[in-house]
């Protein structure tokens, strides 16, 4: 017998390795990976998103207050100003309605005093 005189071809590949070689497709490298939705659905979407922002907002500027009314130095400077301005907003609110409610007695006050009767 003589060896090596046969030559030999590329081995024949299975049905299922082609089956997947077939399925797989190429991905998008750059740019949007979904489109962007349109109408009804896009307005939808939108408000939603602007929704969660607004409320994660508002979350991450009362978290902040809490850290930096803690009393201990914070040292990440955006969240530190929005603690800080968020601290303002709650004692100016806080202080506006103690003095409306003290503003709301003293117009009751006089109503009294008007129809007669003694207040004190």
């Amino acid at each position: 017998m003589a060896q090596g005189g046969a030559k030999l071809g590329k081995a024949k590949k299975s049905a299922g390795s082609q089956r997947r070689k077939q399925v797989v497709k190429k991905t998008v490298g750059k740019g949007r990976k979904a489109y962007k939705a349109k109408g009804r659905k896009g307005v939808v979407e939108r408000e939603k998103n602007e929704t969660t922002k607004a409320i994660n907002k508002k979350n991450e500027a009362l978290v902040s207050a809490r850290a930096v009314g803690s009393g201990d130095r914070f040292f990440l400077k955006d969240i530190r100003e929005t603690g800080t301005n968020e601290i303002k907003e709650l004692k100016k609110e806080q202080y506006r309605k103690e003095n409306r409610s003290a503003k709301v007695t003293d117009r009751l006050k006089v109503q009294l005093k008007k129809l007669g009767r003694d207040v004190e």
